[in-house]
This record gives structure tokens, sequence and C-alpha cells, in this order.
């Protein structure tokens, strides 16, 4: 990953964030991005987001199949990223596509079609990824959940960047730890 990657990254997630606009717009829907209150959203989405990443370190150390796609997807995400890097793609990534499902899926369709299809886009190129695909569609369903109970896009949003962030940053640095000079 690197800055040709991060500029792709902002044009596709931007991409979403607008044919979720444009999908409420053409619907005579609003677009709720902070919800019912701001500060619930807020607290709400970092709460979520701490669980989130404590419960992927467990899965992380109890099922040996994540531990190989992380190893295998490490070297291309991970180990030539800068910190800024991988903090922009979350950021995109979080924005875009909470935009997208919970924002403008799941309004149409309900949290049900919106996590299945949440997950579908996170299919992995074989049967072992089927773990991944599973983690995205339970981060679907509380994701959608958190829209449901806050009425905006904020909490969603803050679970999903800074899930994503952590992740990568405590991803980074345990290789880093491991492997030394190897890892910049």
């Amino acid at each position: 990953m690197g800055p040709r990657f991060v500029r792709l990254a902002a044009i596709f997630y931007g991409f979403l964030a607008v044919v979720a606009a444009l999908w409420n717009g053409l619907r005579d829907r609003d677009f709720s991005v902070f919800g019912d209150s701001i500060i619930a959203g807020t607290v709400l989405g970092f709460l979520t987001a701490a669980g989130t990443v404590l419960l992927g370190i467990a899965v992380y150390r109890l099922v040996p199949v994540m531990r190989e796609i992380a190893e295998e997807l490490a070297p291309r995400l991970v180990d030539g990223a800068s910190r800024r890097d991988l903090l922009l793609v979350s950021l995109f990534s979080g924005v875009g596509e909470e935009a997208l499902f919970r924002g403008a899926v799941q309004p149409e369709f309900g949290i049900v079609a919106a996590s299945i299809v949440f997950g579908l886009v996170h299919v992995g190129p074989d049967r072992r990824y089927l773990a991944w695909t599973v983690w995205a569609l339970l981060a679907g369903f509380l994701f959608g959940a958190l829209y449901i109970v806050t009425g905006g896009l904020l909490a969603p949003v803050i679970a999903h960047v800074t899930h994503n962030a952590a992740t990568f940053l405590i991803w980074k640095r345990s290789r880093r730890d491991r492997f030394g000079a190897k890892i910049p």
C-alpha cells in the first residue's frame, strides 16, 4: 500500500459516498449524518470500535486461519505502508462504505439485506477467507444497529474508521516488533 493505492482508495470510496448521496436524493430521503445526538453517536462509535478491536485480537489469537490470512496479507497491506496511509485508507473506507451501506442500502432494503451485501463485498479469493466474510457480515449488523439506535451515520462511521485504523496500526506494530528493521 502506497500513495497510489491511497489515491485510488480516495476515488473509489468517494465514489461510494457520492452514489449514496445521489441514491438518497433520487429517493427524496434525508441523508442523516449526525443522528439524534452527536455526543451519543461519538461515544457509541468509539465504544463499539473498542469492543470490535478487542474481539478481533481475540479471534486472531484463537482462530489459526485468521493468523494465516493476516500473515498472507500483511506484506501487501501494512508492511510498506506509512501510518498516515493506513489512517487515510481507514478513513476513506469507513466513510464510503457506511455512507453506502448504512446511509443508502439499509434505509431502502433493511438491515438484513445491507449486512448481507456488506459481508459479500468482503469475500476473499478462497474458502479460508470465509471467516473474514462472516466477520464483515457481523460487523454490518453491528454498524446497522448503531445507525438505527442513533438515527445517523456518525456512530457507524466512527466505529468503522476507528476499528480499521486501530487494527491496521496494531497489525503494523506487531509485525515491526516481531521482524524488527525489516518492516518500516
